[in-house]
């Protein structure tokens, strides 16, 4: 139908209906490229990542970028070999095992002959006599002194003479014990050294030695 013929109404309607085909057109168009656009940008986002290239998020046929989430695999470490134990030869071994339990038997041994040696060995003792009581009494003449007043005593009644230590006892005591002589002679020896080193007595000769009042 020619252009010039249409009624104004018809051709309104036309016009729209051009129009709208259009506008159907375009959008089917835009959709269609956005789509496969999108498929094919998440297509070489996968492989770019398999690939270990650099991951770019896709974009849609409007240019804006969407972002996509993609998981990679996890390629796990291989674990590394363990070290095997060094292998010991086997007579150098037991030739070692063989030289320390001799030494470590060896002081045990030793010790025991040692304590069985003294267990079987008698102690020593000796033989100490008990010390004898000095029960002996003075003579009359001196009764209620001290052996050093009595000393004292003896030798300054005879100051001209000498006195041994057994003389010193046989006026003191008389005659004696013989267990007793042993003590008196000590406690006389030790009056007389007293009396010299204060001064009371002197020692005037030796083999034996004989004592004096001091002059």
């Amino acid at each position: 139908m020619p252009y010039a013929i249409l009624d104004n109404s018809v051709r309104k309607n036309l016009e729209q209906e051009r129009d709208r085909l259009t506008s159907d057109r375009d959008s089917i168009i835009k959709a269609a490229v956005s789509a496969a656009t999108t498929e094919i940008d998440q297509t070489l986002e996968y492989l770019n990542g398999l690939l270990g290239g650099q991951i770019e998020p896709p974009t849609n046929g409007k240019g804006k970028k969407a972002a996509a989430a993609i998981e990679l695999p996890k390629v796990e470490a291989a674990p590394e070999p363990e070290a095997k134990p060094k292998q010991q030869r086997k007579g150098r071994g037991k030739a070692k095992a063989a030289v320390e339990e001799t030494t470590t038997a060896a002081p045990e041994k030793k010790t025991r002959g040692k304590k069985k040696t003294e267990e079987a060995a008698p102690k020593k003792t000796r033989n100490v006599k008990p010390p004898v009581p000095f029960d002996a009494t003075m003579k009359r003449d001196f009764k209620g002194m001290t052996p050093a007043e009595a000393v004292l005593k003896v030798l300054s009644g005879s100051p001209s003479d000498t006195f041994t230590t057994d003389e010193v006892i046989e006026i003191l005591y008389g005659s004696l014990p013989s267990v007793n002589v042993p003590e008196a002679r000590k406690r006389i020896a030790l009056t007389l050294a007293h009396g010299m080193r204060k001064g009371s007595y002197e020692k005037v000769a030796e083999n034996p030695s004989r004592f004096k009042i001091a002059g």
